[in-house]
């Protein structure tokens, strides 16, 4: 896969093949001319997986445009939520990928194609992007585990666009300023709500929430080629 004075990437940057010694090659990274001897085959893995980011990347860009372009007319909010546990990614409706509706009466009426930034209380972080995927249905709260005083309730199904691989772990609070909500670092928010936000302020947190799952799983990865390095 790899050639002498052939240039490829990794987590740390571009570099050029000097020497292949398997199972080890000598490299030049270009940024600071610094050189490591790295192992070939965990080489060979990076550099397929940048491959398909790029191709993941692309194709993830694609779909938010085709979403946007299908519904000319979605809405955007912010969903408040209370976890339990802030280790846990659970709460009512998550693991079943179910957002249950604002009440009757309410100014907010969800729809299919709408867009959803959750938002945590107890962790005061934004940590997941969504869309609604098709129509809500009447269901008892109970058997999404919600613990509200009414008999039924509208719910709609979700698909998670990106999210943290923990709560704590998502855009904080104090990171965004919200055109469209200035004051919401003030508001007394409360779980289950729902905030509504201009398109700008969506992508605004949309693009913050994605590079958060990108730099995870690069540092998953930063960790095991450092480890490499110190061998």
């Amino acid at each position: 896969m790899f050639e002498v004075n052939g240039t490829y990437a990794n987590r740390k940057g571009e570099y050029i093949v000097l020497e292949i010694n398997p199972p080890k090659m000598r490299v030049r990274f270009t940024e600071d001319g610094s050189e490591a001897e790295l192992k070939i085959e965990l080489q060979a893995r990076i550099w397929e997986n940048i491959a398909a980011e790029y191709e993941a990347k692309a194709a993830s860009r694609s779909a938010r445009a085709a979403k946007r372009t299908a519904v000319s007319n979605a809405n955007h909010y912010i969903k408040i939520i209370s976890v339990p546990a802030v280790d846990e990614m659970n709460f009512p409706g998550w693991p079943e990928r179910m957002v249950m509706a604002p009440p009757p009466g309410s100014d907010i009426k969800l729809q299919s194609g709408d867009r959803l930034i959750f938002y945590a209380l107890e962790t005061q972080t934004f940590f997941a992007v969504a869309t609604i995927t098709g129509e809500g249905k009447m269901a008892n709260p109970k058997e999404y585990f919600f613990t509200v005083p009414a008999e039924t309730a509208e719910f709609f199904p979700i698909d998670i666009d990106a999210v943290s691989s923990k709560l704590d772990k998502g855009a904080d609070i104090d990171s965004v300023e919200l055109e469209s909500q200035p004051r919401f670092k003030r508001l007394r928010l409360e779980a289950e709500a729902f905030y509504s936000i201009n398109e700008d302020d969506f992508e605004l947190l949309a693009e913050a929430l994605t590079e958060v799952a990108e730099d995870e799983e690069e540092e998953e990865e930063d960790d095991e080629e450092y480890e490499e390095e110190d061998e």
